[in-house]
């Protein structure tokens, strides 16, 4: 059976079984924000038309917000829950990824639009007041000033380079299927599927294709299944459902760990750089008046 079939059968059986939680979807669809209430709509519209080509249309764009009702079976008292948590994972990834690139990456940005500030309309203006009073500059304020046409060569390229850095990097920590992220919300996935005793096969299936990758065997695991929840798949379905999540809440600290290490890095030593900048920029300026002062002394 081909992954397309797997979907449509699923699809299929949840129309069936769930039809009346349509007003629940869009329920928590309009708790959303707007760019991500679209697969919730879509969902809603297929349980309210029983419509399985529309439902598998939607289920393949996104695979997410149906696992919960691949899941469940027909009035779950769990699948409330499964719909909320599912529905609520993604905000608070993608506001934890996109706050670290952008944190770190706006600092960068004041401190050059500082330098370029001082250096193309502050120090001109000093340069000639100093030049009225025959002050010769000191080094480091000939350095400054040198800086402008290093700034002019650099800062589109910086621009440009710190744009694609930041989008690549948002890219591979939000959707790489071999991110920590990815790989635990596969396995949560997967436990919710194994635990429904969906077969193993049309599971990973289902779970893999939420994840963005497909072709994921047992005997060659490779990420986001891994060698841990490849083996907990030999249990029953119940202990592997609870092995897995366990391997999945394992993955979410790793990936809150990573982020929580990289923020506290960079904001710090960007920081730092940032007083740097201001150090060098403060000393330029004052030197050629303390030079002043010397001299009419």
């Amino acid at each position: 059976m081909t992954a397309a079939n797997v979907i449509e059968q699923h699809v299929a059986r949840a129309l069936t079984r769930h039809r009346g939680i349509e007003p629940l979807v869009r329920l928590v669809a309009a708790e959303l924000p707007t760019g991500e209430r679209g697969p919730w709509l879509k969902m809603a519209d297929a349980l309210a038309t029983g419509d399985v080509a529309k439902g598998t249309a939607a289920a393949t764009a996104s695979m997410a917000c149906w696992i919960p009702l691949f899941a469940s079976g027909e009035n779950d008292p769990r699948l409330t829950v499964r719909l909320l948590q599912t529905a609520s994972r993604p905000p608070v990834g993608i506001a934890s990824v996109w706050w670290l690139v952008s944190y770190p990456l706006s600092l960068a940005m004041v401190a050059l639009a500082v330098l370029a500030l001082v250096v193309f309309f502050v120090f001109p203006k000093f340069e000639s007041i100093f030049s009225a009073f025959g002050v010769g500059l000191p080094l480091v304020t000939q350095i400054a000033i040198g800086l402008r046409s290093m700034i002019m060569r650099v800062w589109p390229p910086i621009l440009v380079t710190g744009a694609v850095v930041a989008i690549a990097w948002w890219l591979a920590i939000r959707w790489s299927a071999r991110s920590a992220t990815a790989v635990a919300n596969f396995t949560h996935s997967l436990a919710r599927l194994v635990a429904a005793e969906i077969p193993t096969d049309e599971a990973l299936a289902l779970a893999g294709h939420a994840a963005s990758a497909a072709g994921l065997d047992l005997a060659s695991p490779r990420r986001p299944l891994t060698y841990a929840a490849a083996a907990a798949l030999d249990f029953a379905p119940r202990p592997a459902a609870v092995l897995l999540d366990a391997i999945a809440d394992c993955h979410d600290d790793r990936s809150r760990g990573r982020l929580d290490v990289t923020a506290w890095f960079f904001g710090p030593a960007l920081i730092g750089v940032v007083g740097l900048i201001v150090s060098f920029l403060t000393l330029a300026l004052f030197m050629p008046l303390i030079q002043l002062v010397f001299d009419l002394s």
